[in-house]
């Protein structure tokens, strides 16, 4: 059986000038991961590596080039969550360790292993503690500093210069570098797990962590059983508003028991996230999460994704590919960020022998290039999203705009 990788760039504020990086960095963690499934390798290190890739790039918040502290710092936080055993591993406010990913991920496998004792292995490591632990275990550990870059460094005098005198600008920069990073795999196995990886927002306080280490807000993955299938998620967006929500297993949950995938992600998001009782003080609710559910017993594997925030640059493929799809998704201009929602995805099959890509149909807005959307069919209403109607590896792209008499958005 082919396997699958679906990775994110976070949900933020993507540069359009900035696409074609964008595009090459989603396109190599992609292959990345497509590599190790397709030579056996477990869902739970091709997630992890995808991730690590991302973390290597400055273009994102995580790893080198994170968001800095209020104190000039690197803080990262990570996790990961292995869908065969349920396990969980997650580092939070560390410094001058290169991949937080592997770090997680090395305390998701030691789960398995008991300590001298009785004593329980831990799950969770903060601080200067995780990065002794990753020393320990021979993970690559640098001076903190090296993972402050030139254009994170910049961006953080320029804040914080503009914060003291303007304090409102605060929320500027809190939307436009939420750009936590993730993945979702599925192996040869039809094991499945999730990763999750941040620098924090920008300017935090010292200490502070994020979703992207607290457990069912940062990822979630579990195995088929029976009848319910495989399920994994991550998410991306303001940390604090991500923890409150538990919006991981949410997410995942959400999606189990109903064949109308769609539909289900974009109800959890509104009822879960833009209308949770837990966020009645926050006006704009900044979030965004990535969703690959597949059923083994009909062989349909869905990966989709979905945001308040103004992009969500996501891309995916199976370990039978040849390339990556690239997808920058965007809110249209009418709706206003943090209030609305888009939810796009897309359907894959993973048991045939042989695969082709349908022939690319035209485009349906600007954002989409010709090799990124493959037999495009846009659906304006999620009720008619039928998943039996879709027998191959189609794109199903929602426009879930607001009702045109309606000034609340769906």
């Amino acid at each position: 059986m082919d396997g699958f990788v679906g990775v994110h760039l976070g949900a933020g504020l993507h540069s359009e000038k900035l696409r074609p990086k964008y595009k090459r960095l989603v396109y190599g963690a992609c292959q990345k991961a497509a590599a190790i499934l397709k030579n056996g390798g477990s869902a739970l290190d091709a997630c992890a590596q995808a991730t690590a890739h991302l973390e290597d790039s400055p273009l994102t918040n995580a790893g080198y080039g994170s968001n800095l502290t209020w104190g000039g710092s690197v803080e990262c936080d990570a996790s990961v969550m292995d869908g065969c055993t349920l396990h969980y591993g997650a580092v939070g406010g560390v410094s001058g360790v290169k991949n937080p990913i592997l770090l997680a991920k090395l305390l998701c496998e030691h789960q398995r292993q008991g300590l001298p004792f009785g004593r329980v292995p831990p799950s969770f490591l903060v601080g200067e503690g995780a990065r002794i632990h990753a020393l320990k275990y021979g993970l690559t550990t640098v001076p903190p500093t090296e993972l402050i870059s030139a254009e994170s460094w910049k961006l953080h005098q320029h804040y914080r210069k503009k914060l003291r005198k303007y304090e409102e600008e605060q929320s500027q920069v809190a939307s436009s570098r939420l750009d936590t990073v993730g993945a979702v795999c599925m192996d040869s196995l039809g094991h499945v797990a999730a990763t999750c990886s941040s620098g924090g927002i920008a300017l935090k306080t010292v200490g502070r962590v994020g979703q992207a280490a607290v457990y069912a807000s940062g990822v979630w993955a579990q195995n088929a059983v029976g009848d319910v299938p495989a399920v994994a998620s991550c998410t991306s967006g303001c940390g604090e508003y991500l923890v409150r929500t538990m919006l991981a297993r949410e997410g995942a949950l959400s999606v189990l028991n109903d064949n109308r995938t769609e539909v289900s992600l974009h109800d959890c998001m509104r009822t879960k996230f833009l209308e949770s009782p837990f966020l009645h003080d926050v006006d704009e609710k900044m979030g965004g999460m990535c969703v690959l559910k597949y059923n083994p017993s009909q062989d349909i594997g869905e990966f989709l994704w979905s945001h308040s925030t103004t992009t969500m640059c996501v891309g995916y493929m199976t370990s039978a590919d040849t390339k990556p799809v690239f997808r920058l998704s965007r809110l249209s201009a009418e709706q206003p960020i943090g209030k609305c929602l888009a939810v796009e995805g897309t359907v894959f099959h993973c048991k045939r022998q042989t695969r082709k890509r349908p022939a690319s149909s035209s485009p349906l807005d600007p954002d989409i290039e010709d090799d990124d959307l493959s037999d495009t069919q846009e659906i304006s209403n999620p009720e008619d999203f039928n998943m039996s109607a879709h027998s191959k590896a189609e794109i199903i792209v929602s426009a879930l705009h607001p009702d045109e008499n309606s000034d609340k958005c769906q």
